[in-house]
């Protein structure tokens, strides 16, 4: 493990529209060492194309699809840094994500993770919506509990355990809710440094299903901090030991 590099996934399924977009936005991050994975969840695009396209500057790898937290597992298994972020194929850093988010963990010798607020855009073809959210909430800033805006040590995840494959849509936040369970040391930053893309195939646009997720997510988190559910089977990975 490289002391200080950072491991950059993004996981991806025929994602290819905007792929290029999160690539870029890596790339021009004012921090380095970064090195950057494609996790390609078995797309039928041209999303290993593309990827070609940037040469040596990224590490691709491939798996039969099996849903977004199998593809960030599968990222992380090739990971080479000490610390690991995300970034959604249809998403963006901005340019001193990484920088900023790395000065904390130099302030703060224990934390485990950090997260960022994270800013709504919509692409072109959603106008009608974004004029219908103007006033709403989610039109501005909002806390970036997900998995775009965070970077972790390395080693949080062999205390936590991996993203949970039995959950299609909550992943991250039950992840989230793991870390805390497991007294792993986080903190946020005011900084808007993620913008997230609302377009026609997001896929938490699945409302129900991503609302049932949630509720099972939070359930099982409670249940086990009461100790009533100890072989829940949404702890489907469960934490490495030391």
């Amino acid at each position: 493990m490289i002391p200080s590099l950072i491991s950059c996934i993004i996981p991806v399924f025929n994602g290819d529209r905007y792929l290029a977009e999160a690539i870029d936005s890596i790339l021009r991050q004012t921090y380095s060492p970064v090195e950057i994975i494609i996790a390609d969840d078995g797309s039928t695009d041209d999303t290993r194309e593309l990827t070609t396209a940037f040469g040596a500057r990224i590490h691709y790898m491939h798996q039969q699809h099996s849903g977004a937290p199998s593809a960030r597992n599968l990222g992380l298994s090739g990971t080479n840094g000490e610390f690991v972020a995300f970034l959604d194929a249809d998403d963006l850093w901005l340019p001193e994500k990484l920088e900023r988010q790395m000065k904390r963990f130099m302030a703060r010798p224990e934390l485990g993770y950090c997260v960022t607020h994270i800013q709504n855009f919509w692409a072109p073809e959603m106008e009608e919506e974004r004029k219908r959210f103007t006033s709403h909430r989610i039109s501005g800033p909002l806390p970036g509990y997900v998995t775009q805006t965070m970077l972790a040590r390395r080693s949080a995840f062999e205390t936590v355990g991996e993203f949970n494959t039995a959950v299609r849509y909550g992943d991250g936040t039950e992840w989230f809710l793991r870390a805390a369970e497991c007294g792993v040391a986080m903190e946020i930053l005011p900084d808007v440094l993620v913008r997230r893309r609302l377009h026609d195939r997001n896929l938490s646009r699945a409302i129900v299903a991503s609302r049932d997720d949630y509720l099972k997510v939070v359930k099982s988190s409670l249940d086990r901090r009461r100790g009533l559910d100890p072989q829940s089977s949404l702890v489907h990975n469960s934490p490495k030991h030391k």
